[in-house]
């Protein structure tokens, strides 16, 4: 009998998160989710802590309300998210109480399934929110963060994999966030992984940045894991991860049991299609192998937003050079991973380093890496290079966020009893006049404002190369 495969759909979180900046509206996805429901997804991801913020700050959409009308229109699949481990996006790290009342939000808003990643895989800072799941009775799965590094061997990760069973995970995520996964290093990695979590299912998270992303899904999968991420065709590929189009496909024909229904997948990337093509997004596109990812480990995503700013700052010509200080800053700091938030921070310090001198100018999140808060380093930091960014301070040797005092009594106080989870949440998390913005912009627009216009239309129909005569811009297309 052929040995099943799950896919997780990661559309709407990890597509929208690397291909259109997190952009997506709730309106673009209200009318597709039902078939997305029908396909035969072992689970449908939506959120992140990323999206929270980006539908607040930019959006003006409330993420609760979005949660909400996403679980009345998925009722067969089970809803996924990356859940909150320490910190809300790339901000500071939180109390405990906060993560917990969170989850717990979110699981009463229609999430059925957390995963959690800890930091610079410190286990030590997921701990509060798998238990808090756990204790909901749902599924939580640990997230080993892969990189490459002198430090970051099979066996290294093996033992964050059993770190995460001596906790009680239901499965063991291979997270992938620079696409540096190759599948040489899957035929090692999957196997001690496995050994490690016996009996847990292994998921392989991995992004195409190198282009590796196809083919290290597929040699992850025939050396034991049971399910892979993909994207939707149209927001895959790129920085973004394999599509669940052609991997269906291709598991298929190599032997495997695939639930998905390749007649929906189509339907669903042919809406996808007309949504970007309505509102003007990218597609994601093959990437071509570059070795020297491996070197800097950027994120494909990060690489073009960074090179803008640089570019605003008449600074482009450097960017070469931040690129090589990159790999020498990893090392000096115990070899943090390359994913958010600490490809940002790192980035930042290579550029100071390059303008200023090495560790001349130091901002807070990088003395704070240094010195413990963001989590356990994977390999020693410098003691030169420690001694010059502490200013004095010694490192903790204790989970970060048991150092913050509880605050969600305080802020119930302050708010008043009235206010509700959800709301008092956000107040946590965003400055006051975000809130104002997001209630004075009122309930999530339903409908697509661009749905129907005659000149998109004419737009989508001259870009798949069919010769327009004429229109009206003022009779519906």
């Amino acid at each position: 009998m052929a040995r099943r495969v799950g896919l997780i759909d990661t559309t709407l979180r990890d597509g929208s998160q690397s291909l259109w900046a997190t952009r997506m509206t709730t309106a673009m996805m209200l009318p597709i989710l039902p078939k997305m429901d029908e396909v035969g997804y072992d689970a449908i991801e939506t959120y992140s802590t990323v999206h929270f913020d980006t539908a607040v700050r930019f959006l003006k959409e409330d993420p609760w309300e979005r949660m909400r009308l996403i679980r009345q229109r998925v009722k067969k699949t089970p809803i996924r998210i990356l859940g909150m481990s320490q910190s809300f996006s790339i901000s500071r790290v939180l109390s405990d109480d906060v993560v917990e009342l969170f989850n717990r939000t979110c699981a009463r808003n229609g999430t059925d399934e957390f995963w959690i990643t800890a930091a610079m895989n410190d286990t030590r800072t997921a701990e509060v929110s798998i238990r808090a799941v756990k204790a909901m009775g749902l599924r939580a799965d640990g997230g080993i963060q892969f990189t490459v590094s002198p430090v970051h061997t099979d066996e290294f990760f093996a033992n964050v994999a059993r770190e995460f069973v001596a906790m009680g995970v239901d499965g063991i995520v291979v997270k992938d966030a620079s696409g540096l996964f190759t599948p040489e290093r899957a035929r090692t990695l999957i196997p001690a992984v496995m050994a490690a979590a016996p009996g847990l299912p292994v998921i392989v998270h991995s992004h195409c940045v190198t282009g590796m992303g196809p083919a290290a899904n597929l040699e992850a999968v025939a050396e034991g894991a049971s399910a892979i991420w993909t994207c939707s065709h149209p927001l895959a590929n790129g920085s973004s991860m394999p599509s669940g189009d052609s991997m269906t496909r291709h598991l298929r024909w190599q032997g495997y049991e695939v639930d998905a229904d390749p007649a929906l997948q189509a339907e669903i990337a042919e809406y996808w299609l007309k949504i970007a093509a309505r509102h003007d997004k990218p597609i994601g596109q093959p990437a071509e192998y570059d070795p020297a990812y491996y070197a800097h480990q950027m994120p494909g995503g990060m690489i073009s937003n960074f090179e803008a700013q640089l570019d605003q700052l008449g600074l482009r010509h450097r960017l070469a050079e931040v690129l090589e200080e990159i790999p020498q800053v990893r090392r000096d700091l115990g070899y943090p991973n390359m994913q958010t938030p600490y490809s940002q921070f790192l980035a930042t310090q290579a550029l100071l380093n390059v303008l200023h001198g090495r560790y001349e100018v130091v901002p807070d999140e990088i003395r704070n890496l240094a010195l413990g808060y963001w989590g356990r380093t994977p390999g020693p930091v410098d003691p030169n290079v420690l001694d010059k960014v502490a200013q004095g301070r010694e490192p903790i040797t204790v989970r970060a966020g048991s150092l913050v005092p509880p605050t969600v009594e305080r802020a119930r106080k302050e708010l008043g009893s009235h206010v509700s989870d959800e709301d008092l949440l956000l107040s946590l998390f965003f400055m006051p006049q975000l809130m104002d913005d997001l209630r004075a912009a009122g309930p999530i627009r339903l409908d697509d404002p661009l749905a129907g216009s005659p000149l998109v239309e004419v737009i989508r129909q001259a870009a798949a190369g069919r010769k327009i005569r004429s229109f009206s811009l003022t009779q519906p297309g």
